[in-house]
């Protein structure tokens, strides 16, 4: 009896201390916690390149976060899947959330991460167009008639005089297919979205653009959650967006370093015959991205808030072109409750590491 006690206390003793050794050996991995973000694109792209950066660079994990990244369909899914609690955060446009209230979906942006509407309207640099005003009679590609660009631009050609037409605007796809529509003469503008417009710059196309008179500076990508996630976990999503906001400096302030993080999250993006070229090609993918992503940092800005005044007007723009039948409450589409917390950082010290950082 004695013999078997002695077993007994001698496991558990050993089992504690295994326990308590694994603990002193990285107490970070112990305390994560795992939190799932949707992307609003089918593919990794580099307009998630804060979400790489901050895995790679170890901001989430100084956090105390374990992120896992997924991909869907386009924006509308991202925010459905996050609206029904299958991920933690989507990283989407907000006209889903606008466009989905009616429809029960209940959710908010609770950072912005982007400093202008994506939606304009682009024509070759060589094209006789150069006004708004010159676009009257003239037929304009999009990449579908379901595109969130389709109410922006009909509303960039009101602001010219012009009143659209039902042929005004025709389904023209992306990237080549639109390029073929644009030069074949099929059409005279897109009315596209940033990310096409840098694909295409990259590509060697020099555009020249028409953007919203009143809504041009109005960011319209952010960091989507649930009601029910911005209730039960503000302290995760507190944790995230600042991790967020700190690898989205460190991009800026160094895009060489940004960019080999991208490549070990994504090593398909890493193109080129050698390092140079490939570094090369990379910062002129990224370069763009960059330009969107620089809202403003601590300690002379507050990163992430979004403008309720603004999206106010965003959302009866769409209530005017027949997109929605009424305005949410801007509360129930967007919050600044978590600015604060989000900005508690020392953006200094970010810059510092960025600048210092060695691959």
């Amino acid at each position: 009896m004695r013999l078997s006690k002695l077993i007994t206390h001698t496991a558990t003793a050993l089992c504690c201390a295994m326990a308590l050794g694994a603990w002193s050996i990285n107490p970070a991995a112990a305390q994560e916690r795992k939190l799932i973000v949707q992307g609003g694109a089918p593919v990794p792209y580099t307009g998630f390149l804060a979400l790489y950066v901050g895995q790679q660079a170890g901001f989430f994990k100084e956090e105390g976060l374990d992120v896992e990244m997924r991909y869907a369909s386009g924006a509308p899914q991202g925010t459905q899947i996050a609206a029904a609690n299958q991920a933690d955060v989507a990283v989407v446009t907000v006209e889903p959330s606008i466009n989905g209230y009616d429809k029960g979906i209940r959710g908010k942006i609770f950072s912005r991460i982007n400093n202008e509407l994506i939606y304009y309207i682009a024509v070759t640099e060589d094209s006789p167009i150069k006004t708004v005003a010159d676009l009257k009679g003239k037929k304009i590609g999009v990449a579908s008639f379901g595109s969130a660009a389709v109410p922006v631009v009909r509303s960039i050609l009101r602001s010219g005089g012009i009143e659209p037409q039902s042929d005004t605007l025709l389904p023209v796809g992306v990237m080549d297919q639109a390029m073929a529509a644009l030069r074949s003469g099929n059409v005279q503008a897109l009315g596209l979205y940033d990310g096409i417009y840098f694909a295409l710059e990259r590509a060697g196309v020099k555009l020249r653009y028409f953007k919203h008179p009143a809504l041009a500076d109005f960011g319209n990508t952010g960091l989507f959650a649930s009601d029910e996630t911005i209730k039960n976990k503000k302290d995760d999503l507190c944790k995230f967006g600042r991790a967020f906001a700190k690898a989205t400096l460190f991009a800026t302030t160094n895009p060489e370093a940004a960019v080999r993080l991208y490549w070990k999250a994504v090593p398909a993006a890493r193109r080129g015959a050698d390092d140079a070229e490939a570094l090369k090609n990379g910062l002129t993918e990224v370069a763009p991205m960059l330009r969107v992503f620089d809202i403003g940092f601590p300690p002379s800005t507050k990163y992430g808030s979004v403008d309720h005044a603004a999206l106010g007007k965003y959302m009866e723009l769409n209530k005017q072109e027949g997109v929605i039948t009424a305005t949410p409450p801007v509360d129930a589409i967007a919050t600044n409750d978590f600015i604060g917390c989000i900005n508690n950082f020392d953006g200094d010290t970010v810059r510092k590491l960025a600048r210092e950082w060695k691959s």
